[in-house]
């Protein structure tokens, strides 16, 4: 039997009946339409809270004073932690001449109550080394970056600057800056304003920040050690390398104290990892319609072995073979798995717009998901028609021509 018998065939069954072909395909285009949102659904997911997370600097490592808590396996509540270690510039210093590490950015980070045309507002703040801030520096809107010697000068984020006050603060504005707890104080001059940019889960809301030299936080802060130190490394693929390098360099004045060295690289990756779990989970569900449909095809087409017995034997008296009546049933429900997935990938495109105008999320459909849609379906309808097709393929001619 030619292959285009066979499917003219086949188009001829599925068109004399319409009712049975669409009830058949009904768990399969749900099915289909399912993982394929489902999957597209994850993605979409991942990459609305990837923005949230704004650019992140993969080479980028974080040291920090403390380390969480350890079992020391003395029993049920039984914890041995270090005092957290107190960074300062030796360590800066020593990080310098750490291999692997490009750049070194050490930042005293507290908050204080800021004082601007009478209005009061709580701001974070953090005291830099200007001269190691060549990234900041980068990013003005307005004005100008901090320099060594500006111990009262600061830098607002954008949106301390816009927004925060009922007026909008320039350069050439002074500010003051309260620590309550201490009862210091002091006015500081504005010397630039940071352009808006992308903050992350990591690094925080750079637009929130009040920067000023260290030296400068003394004006209201008792701070003498760093709260964190931003290391960069010389590329992603040697960022692991580069953070043990950081471990052994720290742990040789820091024996009897905490702190942690985290990557940026390995917080994306565990961000990503759940994100995986998320989408395959959701489409191990929406694979379910796919083994009902399935089940469904079976059914159906074990029907219709039984309604086609006659025809099978006269096919076979005529010269059929075993494996021309094997394919034939095999194509055909190969092809209503087929037909049926791509109406499922239309209704799909259609629900994955809806969802992503709704949530306001970028909802699009990728190749693979396409393509794991598509396949599913085909998979699914191609395995259930198997028994049946090798039902049809063993009737006997002579037997099945004596069926009424």
């Amino acid at each position: 039997m030619k292959p285009m018998d066979i499917f003219e065939y086949t188009f001829s069954d599925f068109s004399n009946n319409k009712f049975k072909t669409m009830m058949s395909s009904l768990g399969i285009i749900i099915g289909v339409m399912a993982i394929v949102v489902m999957l597209t659904l994850g993605d979409g997911l991942y990459s609305g809270v990837s923005g949230q997370f704004g650019s992140l600097d993969l080479n980028q490592i974080i040291i920090s004073p403390g380390e969480a808590a350890r079992s020391t396996g003395l029993g049920i509540g039984a914890v041995q932690v270090k005092p957290p270690a107190n960074l300062t510039d030796r360590d800066v210093s020593i990080l310098m001449t750490t291999p692997g590490v490009t750049e070194v950015n050490p930042r005293m980070v507290t908050s204080g109550l800021v004082t601007f045309n009478k209005e009061n507002r709580s701001s974070s703040i953090q005291g830099v080394k200007p001269a190691d801030e060549t990234t900041l520096s980068r990013q003005m809107a307005k004005g100008r970056f901090l320099s060594p010697t500006d111990t009262y000068s600061v830098v607002l984020g954008y949106n301390v600057s816009n927004g925060t006050f009922s007026r909008v603060i320039n350069p050439g504005s002074t500010i003051t800056i309260t620590n309550p707890a201490l009862g210091l104080s002091h006015t500081y001059t504005v010397v630039g304003i940071m352009a808006q940019s992308n903050g992350s889960v990591v690094s925080g809301d750079p637009n929130a920040n009040i920067y000023m030299t260290t030296d400068g936080l003394k004006g209201f802060s008792l701070m003498k050690s760093y709260s964190m130190i931003y290391v960069r490394a010389k590329d992603v693929s040697s960022v692991d390398q580069t953070a043990d390098n950081i471990r052994d360099a720290l742990n040789r004045f820091h024996r009897n104290e905490g702190f942690s060295v985290n990557t940026v690289k390995s917080f994306s990756d565990a961000i990503s990892s759940i994100f995986d779990y998320i989408k395959y989970i959701l489409s191990g569900i929406a694979a379910i319609s796919l083994v009902v449909g399935g089940i469904g095809i079976l059914n159906v087409m074990m029907l219709t072995v039984k309604e086609r017995t006659k025809e099978i034997g006269l096919m076979k008296a005529v010269g059929a073979t075993t494996w021309d009546v094997r394919t034939l049933f095999l194509a055909e429900s190969a092809l209503l798995g087929l037909i049926s997935g791509l109406i499922g990938l239309g209704i799909a495109f259609i629900v994955c717009f809806a969802i992503g105008k709704g949530a306001g999320m970028p909802m699009p459909v990728s190749i693979n998901n396409i393509l794991i849609g598509i396949a599913f379906g085909l998979v699914t309808t191609t395995i259930a028609g198997v028994y049946p097709a090798n039902q049809a393929a063993t009737l006997d001619p002579i037997e099945a021509l004596r069926t009424e």
